[in-house]
């Protein structure tokens, strides 16, 4: 029976000119279980969650902001697509808006969510879909990259 193992480095990246940070906690490694197929001929179901709270979103900011995301393939099948969605508020001085639909990460950069001030603890959730029995089995990689910039 085939296993498949889907790693997802979660990156951040910094800039503390002008006391603004951006900080990524969490990261998701998930195997799809032999159970997930039942009958041979069946297909896996073709789509996984993370839990509600996998990563947690951290920004310092004095002004207004802007998170983008995108992910960096290591070993990857393009069949498969990684979602990404805020799934609360977090806390802190500031306001978070957008990310609330799941968007796909793409390899390039999309905006994600926007801001002011700061907001701590943001939680996401990750979902990949596009699994399919017809993706060979191996050990997937991809970093997933958020960058925070002045709105």
């Amino acid at each position: 029976m085939k296993n498949l193992l889907y790693t997802l480095i979660i990156l951040f990246l910094t800039n503390n000119a002008n006391a603004q940070s951006i900080n990524i906690t969490g990261q998701w490694n998930y195997t799809i279980p032999t159970s997930a197929i039942t009958e041979a001929g069946e297909d896996f179901s073709g789509t996984y969650e993370s839990s509600v709270n996998q990563l947690y979103l951290n920004v310092t900011h004095n002004h207004k902001w802007a998170v983008s995301v995108k992910k960096n393939n290591i070993v990857w099948n393009d069949n498969i697509l990684i979602w990404i969605h805020r799934t609360g508020n977090g806390y802190g001085r500031g306001n978070i808006k957008g990310g609330k639909n799941y968007i796909d990460i793409p390899n390039h950069e999309v905006g994600f969510v926007t801001g002011n001030k700061e907001q701590y603890d943001v939680p996401l959730q990750l979902q990949l879909s596009g699994v399919s029995v017809t993706i060979q089995a191996n050990n997937y990689i991809t970093e997933i990259v958020f960058t925070l910039t002045d709105d």
